[in-house]
């Protein structure tokens, strides 16, 4: 028995581990386009998609750096939150119109709505002549597809049951599909997209950031998923929402720049059956 428990703290701690390496892309996006139209995404997104995926097997001191100072403390909060998952998910009520209208509620982050969102930006850009609404819709459309790919390979190498599946308990390698959570990680990486895109409108940080943590929630209300999978899965969009805008965002249009940018970024806490969501600002 103890040597399995072992076994599976060992692995998730890779699972981990492999989630933080995947983030230290975020501190290596060089640009590499200062035209975004939609006719060069798909070139363009497979060779992002390949850097991706490579950058953290890529030696470098500032990505040892970017491990140390970031990666240790986040999988160790991740750990921290898989191990309570069970004890977190007992503090909503979990009634069944809490359920019906968080899964309502979720359903602004489906993979759907947010394509929707981001294409008709591209095509409101299109008609008004507006460069900088066509970047950011493109853009979103690509964050959202890298999104999916991302969580699709960590919910099948993880295998992580729903809090509605089986015994409640949340297993790792049972067959499920919780870990971690793809509404939460599209829903960061398109908002995210749009806060570097208009950082200078305050409001539209406060508003995407703010319908993400929103639908982040509601997944847990609807019973989809634990908070350790809202947690990574929102830090996983992040992560690539940045790393998109910052590798392909056309300097000469209004947004984000430099390597130093005041960004107001969400925290979120249950807390006594109710959520807390607080802000503070993050400089890059």
């Amino acid at each position: 028995m103890f040597s399995c428990v072992r076994f599976h703290v060992r692995q998730v701690g890779l699972i981990i581990f492999a989630l933080t390496a995947y983030s230290a892309l975020a501190q290596q996006t060089p640009a590499v386009s200062k035209t975004v139209a939609l006719g060069t995404l798909p070139k363009r997104f497979v060779t992002d998609e390949w850097h991706l995926w490579t950058s953290p097997f890529r030696s470098s001191p500032q990505r040892s750096h970017t491990l140390k100072k970031y990666g240790i403390p986040f999988a160790l909060v991740s750990a921290a939150l898989i191990a309570t998952d069970r004890q977190t998910g007992k503090i909503l009520p979990n009634t069944l119109d809490q359920t019906i209208w968080s899964g309502r509620i979720s359903q602004l982050g489906a993979a759907y709505t947010l394509a929707g969102i981001s294409g008709g930006t591209y095509l409101l850009g299109r008609f008004a002549g507006n460069d900088h609404f066509k970047e950011t819709g493109v853009l979103g459309l690509e964050a959202l597809a890298h999104t999916q790919i991302a969580t699709l390979a960590f919910k099948q190498a993880t295998n992580r049951q729903r809090p509605v599946d089986g015994e409640g308990k949340g297993s790792f390698w049972k067959g499920g599909t919780s870990f971690p959570s793809g509404h939460a990680a599209s829903s960061f990486a398109v908002a995210t997209v749009f806060a570097y895109e208009y950082r200078d409108h305050i409001e539209v940080p406060i508003t995407a950031y703010s319908l993400a943590a929103l639908v982040s929630v509601s997944r847990i209300g609807a019973q989809r998923h634990w908070l350790s999978d809202i947690s990574v899965g929102g830090s996983l969009g992040f992560l690539i929402g940045r790393f998109t805008y910052k590798r392909n965002h056309n300097p000469n249009l209004p947004g984000a720049t430099g390597n130093r940018v005041a960004m107001f970024v969400p925290d979120l806490a249950i807390r006594d059956r109710g959520v807390l969501l607080t802000w503070h600002v993050a400089g890059n």
